[in-house]
């Protein structure tokens, strides 16, 4: 039984009321008949679990954080919770040890997250430093032609991304996955955002730290270890980005990434989401998350599409890349081969041998398979920010 199907079993023996509820999801269900007295609106799956483990205390704290909303007459919702019995409101112990289990499980999803991005993430900043671009970008770049150089190529990517953001002066943005900050000093340096990035990665987290105070950016942006699932701030932001994270999230988070996503973002707000994916929907390569990213999952469109647009989040552009990935880790490999003495120096053959097959093998799958990049651009609620066309994204280079 989910934390849903808790609250409409409790919210279906309420007697003599008509009211809607809408939950976290966008999903609107109507208990009663007659004229509709009120609009219950339970923004957060999370504060709703907590409310079932104690109503009368908790519902007081959450309708004042505004994780739990009522649209229309207050004072018959509060009728309600007076005239209706105790035990339309007591769990069964069945219940109460299934609100546990929901309660575990997602703690359990937040270690495991740590545990499998210290996996790949925190190898060492200076195994990543000897393949890597200058500003560390460890995502797809965005080629001209095929021989340019990865530096010219990833900074393009960033100026791509800003660009669909339409960040300027003053504009506070998440970077959702923000790895070595490479992002987060590009839109600060050139555009004057205000920005705070995550990660869930020790050695991201220091390296980015580290990067914003030689620029003297401290003032500006920040860098937290934590995961996107922690951000209390409701509305926050004007802009979220999220470059190569999303294919750690797994499946089965998708509604709630896409649910704290809508949450975070300001109304008007403009997000791009840049991620791994694959034309049809299949299971990850097994020998990739044994060996490289545990827990790992390419989602094709739909996949993605289908939970953004259900959190309230609107699809405004969608691009698919494709040999730009195979291009970026062409250059990754020369990089890589240019060094694997000192990789084999410290980590020793086996490891150095895993790497290379990763490098080409992946190359290979955007060359020659479907795995492509989606690069989704989307809005909370209407704006007139994003022009008609996307010439803008295209200015003259020399």
């Amino acid at each position: 039984m989910s934390t849903k199907q808790l609250v409409d079993r409790i919210l279906s023996q309420i007697p003599d009321a008509s009211f809607r509820v809408v939950f976290w999801d966008g999903e609107s269900r109507r208990y009663g008949r007659g004229a509709e007295e009120f609009v219950l609106r339970l923004d957060d799956e999370a504060v709703c679990r907590g409310l079932l483990g104690n109503l009368s205390v908790r519902f007081g704290d959450a309708y004042v954080a505004g994780a739990v909303r009522v649209e229309g007459s207050l004072d018959r919702f509060l009728r309600l919770m007076f005239l209706c019995r105790p035990e339309t409101f007591r769990l069964t112990l069945g219940e109460k040890a299934r609100l546990a289990a929901l309660r575990w499980r997602r703690v359990d999803a937040l270690e495991q997250a740590r545990r499998n991005v210290a996996v790949h993430y925190d190898l060492g900043n200076d195994f990543f430093k000897l393949w890597l671009d200058k500003e560390m970008m460890y995502s797809c770049a965005y080629f001209r032609t095929p021989d340019e150089d990865i530096d010219t190529a990833q900074e393009r990517k960033l100026r791509h991304l800003a660009e669909k953001l339409r960040l300027r002066e003053g504009v506070r943005l998440l970077d959702i996955g923000c790895g070595w900050g490479g992002f987060l000093l590009h839109a600060a340096t050139r555009y004057g955002v205000h920005g705070l990035g995550i990660t869930l990665s020790a050695e991201q987290e220091a390296e980015a730290r580290a990067r914003i105070g030689a620029h003297g950016l401290g003032d500006r942006v920040a860098v937290a270890r934590r995961d996107y699932r922690e951000l209390g701030e409701t509305a926050g932001f004007d802009a979220v980005v999220s470059v190569g994270m999303f294919e750690h999230v797994g499946r089965s988070n998708y509604r709630e990434y896409f649910r704290s996503t809508a949450r975070l973002l300001r109304e008007g707000g403009i997000g791009v989401l840049h991620t791994i994916g694959r034309q049809t929907p299949g299971p990850p390569n097994a020998w990739i998350t044994k060996h490289i990213f545990p827990g790992a999952y390419f989602p094709s469109l739909a996949e993605t599409v289908g939970p953004l647009t259900a959190s309230g989040l609107e699809v405004t552009d969608v691009e698919v890349w494709r040999l730009h990935y195979a291009w970026t880790l062409d250059r990754w490999l020369e990089a890589y081969e240019a060094n694997i003495d000192r990789v084999r120096a410290m980590y020793g053959e086996p490891f150095t041998r895993l790497w290379r097959l990763y490098l080409a093998g992946c190359a290979a799958s955007f060359r020659y398979g479907d795995y492509c990049v989606w690069q989704i651009q989307f809005t909370k609620g209407a704006t007139d920010a994003i022009p008609p066309t996307r010439e803008y994204l295209y200015p003259s280079e020399p």
